[in-house]
């Protein structure tokens, strides 16, 4: 209450001062923007008592609908003006069923329908749907005065309608495009945070990428390009458009405003003067708009003048429009002006005198009709967005479908090359498109079965080549054996024939027989090699110790050895799941191979070394077994070859023995290699996983 008082001893002191400049006698009354609404006017007015005391009566507005359609301050719309501010709200009163009076958007109606007049004798009041020219309408029909329940209908009665325009097809499109564009505006700035997250991580740049999505990347970035390049050029188009357009709506006001003076121009009386002495309200109040009139730069007149005391409008003129009109030469200026966060175009027409100079200029605001062209800039503006939108939608469809019929052959193409890799030449099915790709679908086709053909070609001619080698290697090593046993046989018998006797045909008898048994084992150990290598696969394995396996071999060895036989065992068991036999052959071949590798002037020494390792790769304990020898090592060139079967640096014996070797240790899931330095000797080694138990319990 006491703000109120307050606020009334200002407005009075300010209407007081107002009553003594103005020299008037009687009440005063004027607008004042609201202390409490900004964008409102209060009415008051005042008056001098009898006594010598002031009275003070202040009428303030309250709406009574809320409404939030006018963004504009509503202190800047003209007295009695209502045209935007309920633009889709029709108001009307209908006495007796005729059309009394309306207020804002025309009702389109003269009379009141029967059929609605019907329905408001029966209830007092109506919600009907209506369509006028192409337009659907909600509207609400009130009937004041309804007669009571018995009583006829009297005439006099007053309905009220109220009509607004329903929400169309492109209203509902309009609000999802404002809305996806919301969406855009806050998810862009996430998904870009993302990307840089991702980034960061190092996710991306991807390691891979698949040809589907750089299709797709492809035509989405094209596809942006273009939409960005369509929009930026259509908002410009849209946003010129609309300047055009408020520029000649300004320009048809003015020229009201100048074809009103004229009419009021006396004989050869420039319009200039006509100002001079013309009121500015009535000349508002002829052309229906409000007025500011500038005398050089300076404001001289105004039909607002409240807002000229509320500092709303420059009492200069803006500098953009000096420059067009006093620099220039233009008789026409359109500036852009802003009201705090509010922006409105207003027009400036020169009204020169006799040099040619500017005297007046006379100045209109689309005030009133910025609502208007917002919202229609907006709306222009959304429905060309939803148009791009819907382009790359488009484009990303036809992209993906382009992508799919691209990256499907591909991917086929792909597999079909996995299974070449994987030995598996599987033909590709026909493609239906007629296409390169096609093409290179049918040329590929053809390679798989080229590619078949040869390795069956190939796998057959290896096969009989090894067969050749082995039954060559075979009668090699058989014929070896035989010639001395048909030499000492054919000697024996030249002996036998000369009638041989005594104790020298014994020693002879002797010492053939015995060639023969030995040539006979030659033959049986040949024999017995090959078996194995045959049947190498086949193995009985069993658990136990890998040091009482070397143990054994280096026992047997040492009867026949040509060199020292040294051993290193660990003292830690070597548990492994493997054939006993087969692990002895192996570790006496690599024995006997070191004795022979040794050269005649050098005394051999052999080295059987054990222990236990754990794998750098896997972490798991394995055993270790290496036999190095003092001989002659392996040339570079024959390392490559010296675990292929028939292969063999000596000029006796199979060659098979480290080929068999070999096939030991891979069946029992070890490695095996070696080490070898010429002139120095050689090592090999070979490991193999501890059993599972004895790794659990270590």
């Amino acid at each position: 209450m006491a703000r109120a008082l307050q606020q009334d001893r200002v407005d009075l002191a300010l209407l007081r001062d107002i009553r003594q400049d103005q020299g008037r006698a009687g009440p005063v009354i004027e607008k004042i923007t609201s202390p409490v609404e900004l964008d409102r006017f209060d009415y008051i007015g005042i008056d001098q008592l009898s006594d010598g005391n002031w009275v003070l009566v202040r009428a303030s507005q309250h709406e009574l609908l809320p409404s939030g359609n006018t963004p504009f301050p509503r202190v800047l719309v003209p007295a009695g003006y209502y045209g935007t501010l309920y633009p889709d709200l029709s108001i009307a009163e209908f006495r007796d069923g005729v059309l009394v009076r309306s207020f804002g958007s025309a009702f389109g109606r003269s009379f009141l329908d029967e059929a609605v007049s019907e329905q408001l004798d029966a209830q007092p009041e109506a919600w009907i749907q209506e369509r006028i020219r192409d337009r659907t309408y909600y509207t609400l029909y009130l009937r004041q005065g309804t007669p009571r329940i018995g009583e006829r209908p009297t005439y006099g009665r007053s309905t009220i309608a109220v009509r607004r325009r329903a929400v169309t097809f492109f209203d509902r499109l309009y609000y999802l495009l404002r809305l996806t564009v919301a969406g855009l505006v806050i998810g862009l700035p996430v998904y870009a945070a993302g990307v840089v997250g991702r980034v960061r991580r190092g996710q991306l740049p991807a390691r891979r990428v698949h040809f589907r999505d750089k299709v797709l990347n492809a035509f989405f970035a094209v596809g942006l390009i273009v939409v960005v390049a369509m929009g930026w050029v259509g908002l410009r188009v849209v946003t010129g458009e609309t300047d055009r357009a408020v520029e000649s709506w300004l320009r048809q006001h003015l020229d009201r405003v100048e074809d009103a003076l004229a009419l009021r121009a006396r004989p050869d009386e420039m319009p200039y003067r006509v100002l001079e002495r013309v009121d500015v309200d009535s000349l508002a109040a002829q052309v229906g708009l409000d007025l500011n009139i500038y005398l050089g730069v300076e404001l001289d007149a105004t039909s607002r003048p409240q807002l000229v005391r509320d500092r709303l409008i420059s009492q200069r003129i803006p500098i953009e429009a000096y420059d067009y009109l006093f620099v220039g030469g233009f008789r026409f200026a359109s500036v852009e002006e802003r009201l705090g966060d509010f922006a409105f175009t207003a027009g400036y027409r020169a009204l020169p005198d006799e040099q040619g100079v500017p005297r007046y200029v006379i100045s209109v605001q689309t005030l009133p009709e910025q609502e208007r062209i917002e919202e229609e800039r907006s709306r222009t503006a959304a429905y060309l967005f939803g148009a791009l939108l819907m382009l790359m939608v488009v484009v990303m469809m036809t992209a993906s479908v382009i992508a799919n019929a691209l990256a499907r052959p591909v991917a086929r193409l792909q597999r079909g090359l996995q299974n070449v890799a994987a030995g598996r030449f599987e033909r590709i099915g026909p493609l239906k498109s007629r296409d390169e790709i096609a093409d290179l679908v049918g040329t590929f086709n053809t390679m798989q079965d080229q590619l078949a053909d040869s390795r069956r070609l190939l796998a057959h001619q290896e096969r009989q080549l090894a067969w050749r080698e082995m039954a060559q290697q075979v009668a090699h090593e058989i014929k070896n054996p035989l010639t001395p046993m048909k030499l000492s046989v054919q000697h024996l018998r030249r002996a036998h024939g000369t009638g041989g006797a005594g104790e020298k045909f014994r020693t002879l008898f002797e010492r053939i027989t015995t060639t023969l048994i030995d040539q006979i084992d030659a033959l049986a150990r040949i024999a017995n090699e090959f078996s194995s290598f045959a049947r190498m696969p086949l193995h009985d394995p069993e658990r136990l110790d890998l040091n009482e396996v070397v143990k054994e071999a280096v026992v047997l060895m040492q009867e026949h050895a040509t060199a020292e036989i040294r051993t290193e065992l660990t003292d830690l068991a070597l548990p492994v799941d493997a054939d006993r036999e087969a692990l002895r052959r192996m570790f006496i071949n690599f024995i006997k191979n070191g004795m022979e590798s040794v050269e005649p002037h050098k005394e051999g020494l052999i080295v059987v070394t054990t222990r236990r390792e754990r794998n750098s790769e896997s972490g798991i304990e394995i055993a270790v077994a290496e036999v190095a020898d003092n001989g002659a090592g392996i040339p570079v060139e024959l390392r490559d070859r010296i675990f292929n079967p028939s292969f063999s640096t000596k000029t006796s014996g199979t060659g098979l023995g480290l080929a068999i070797s070999k096939n030991t240790v891979d069946e029992l899931r070890g490695r095996i290699g070696f080490d070898t330095r010429e002139g120095e000797g050689s090592v090999f080694w070979v490991r193999f996983p501890l059993s599972v138990d004895a790794a659990d319990r270590d």
